[in-house]
């Protein structure tokens, strides 16, 4: 599971086997969320939160741990807008990476972990100022998806 804030991409890889829930998504709230955001905004932040539309993130318990964290969650946000969600273009980026490091042979789960975790840092070190922009760009991408025609279709993003 990923945030992208401030132009830098934060991880976290769930325990062998498990999917990401409710209680998954309330623990990474509790205990990825702070660290990531004061890494990325200083101690002082208003955060702002888009996110999938997966049923699990929305429940009860992740949305209390977000307010007591201090993040708002955007809940006007197009159900189905992959043009709009700038982390699909940070995994973009980190799948590009993955596939130019792909060994040439089966690879065990932490041997992948490593170099996803690797290819995450690259990317945070070789891609950031593209990463940055794609985080400050939403308005301008709006204005895009709201003038495409046919309405709802694709735009450059």
């Amino acid at each position: 599971w990923g945030l992208l804030a401030a132009g830098i991409l934060f991880i976290t890889i769930l325990p062998a086997g498990e999917c990401m829930n409710r209680e998954w998504y309330t623990w990474v709230i509790e205990n990825r969320f702070p660290q990531w955001l004061r890494k990325a905004f200083g101690r002082n932040h208003n955060a702002f939160l888009v996110q999938d539309h997966e049923r699990c993130l929305w429940t009860e318990e992740p949305r209390a741990a977000m307010q007591d964290e201090g993040i708002t969650l955007l809940t006007n946000y197009p159900k189905c807008s992959q043009d709009l969600n700038p982390i699909e273009q940070a995994w973009r980026e980190v799948r590009a990476r993955l596939f130019a490091t792909a060994p040439t042979h089966m690879e065990s789960r932490d041997a992948f972990t490593a170099r996803l975790r690797n290819a995450v840092l690259w990317v945070n070190g070789n891609r950031k100022s593209y990463l940055y922009k794609i985080c400050n760009s939403q308005k301008e991408w709006a204005k895009d998806v709201q003038n495409a025609e046919p309405p709802g279709s694709r735009t450059k993003h």
